[in-house]
């Protein structure tokens, strides 16, 4: 038992010192120790943890996904955690991590608890993990969370893994599970658990929400700026042209060609 649970710490330890900014900040001598024994390119989640909660198919392809709400200069973790009412909100940014594939970053706030049991609010840290396809066809994005202030919060974190794969130009399948991993044993595990997921059912749904509002506008706009116009000026003007010399050829009285407009395009 106590073996398993230094195992969980390094582990841990080794997630929080990868989703950090390199070099902002400093772990002990005991932690760097720890994480230098860790396998290298560990999974970051827990498989055997996870369970399927939702599938659905998004109006964007993988590599939009990633580029309109997860890279670095995105507003929308910001505006889904102010839907839900988290406050505090601070994020690190994407960084390269020797010890996993893609990328990892953190995130911190503070969220409101619906439990009788928990205080009126809990500090959270999220650690997030981001693989894109060598073909931008297919996106794994998967977060740890930890609540801090709830009771047993130190045993136990939610794992989540959202899966995405492009189907078209513009559509991707997704698929999210995700579970409780109890880091080490407490009592009432089946309650945390699965008061942990159906907290994480809201929060999803949530995020869901906005990110459907959030891609649409900008897919669409994207798309617009994309499309090419099947007929190109010369060739009206070459249309025109022809449409004036057949008239004359008939002795009709051709319209006047103040009276067409043309539309760059």
């Amino acid at each position: 038992m106590l073996e398993a649970e230094k195992k969980e710490m390094e582990q841990s330890a080794l997630r929080a010192h990868s989703s950090s900014v390199k070099g902002c900040k400093k772990m002990e001598l005991n932690q760097e120790e720890s994480v230098t024994k860790i396998q290298k390119c560990q999974p970051f989640i827990k498989e055997e943890v996870l369970s399927g909660i939702y599938d659905d198919v998004l109006p964007c392809t993988a590599e939009q996904f990633f580029d309109l709400l997860l890279a670095d200069g995105s507003n929308f973790t910001n505006e889904y955690r102010a839907a839900g009412k988290d406050f505090n909100l601070n994020m690190g940014e994407w960084n390269s991590a020797d010890e996993y594939d893609g990328q990892v970053r953190e995130i911190t706030f503070r969220t409101i608890c619906n439990s009788p049991m928990c205080p009126p609010d809990t500090a959270v840290t999220e650690y997030q993990h981001a693989v894109l396809s060598l073909d931008k066809k297919a996106l794994v994005f998967e977060t740890v969370q930890q609540a801090h202030d709830v009771p047993f919060g130190s045993c136990f974190e939610v794992h989540c893994r959202w899966s995405l794969e492009t189907t078209s130009e513009s559509s991707c399948t997704l698929d999210i599970k995700a579970g409780a991993h109890f880091k080490k044993w407490c009592i009432m595990q089946s309650k945390i658990k699965s008061g942990a997921i159906n907290e994480y059912k809201k929060e999803m749904a949530t995020m869901l929400e906005v990110a459907r509002s959030f891609v649409k506008p900008r897919v669409s706009v994207s798309e617009i700026e994309n499309v090419k116009p099947r007929v190109s000026v010369s060739e009206i003007e070459n249309i025109i042209s022809t449409t004036q010399s057949l008239y004359q050829h008939c002795n009709l009285s051709p319209p006047r060609r103040s009276n067409v407009r043309l539309c760059n395009t």
